[in-house]
């Protein structure tokens, strides 16, 4: 099986000026998981989601 690469923000076209606003919208939302009124299964998945939209923005994915 051969691994394929994702593609990165920065492999899209997106300038770093929107690169910056959807890594601090993922951050915000990472923190908005925090609420103690969010189910255990949604918070866990959210984050999960989140979590890898910015590993993928960051060129970690």
């Amino acid at each position: 099986m051969e691994l394929q690469e994702r593609p990165r923000a920065n492999d899209i076209g997106l300038p770093d000026a929107s690169r910056h606003i959807i890594r601090d919208m993922i951050l915000l939302a990472l923190d908005a998981t925090e609420s103690p009124n969010l189910p255990e299964a949604n918070r866990i998945e959210a984050r999960a989601a989140l979590a890898e939209a910015l590993d993928t923005m960051e060129g970690r994915a």
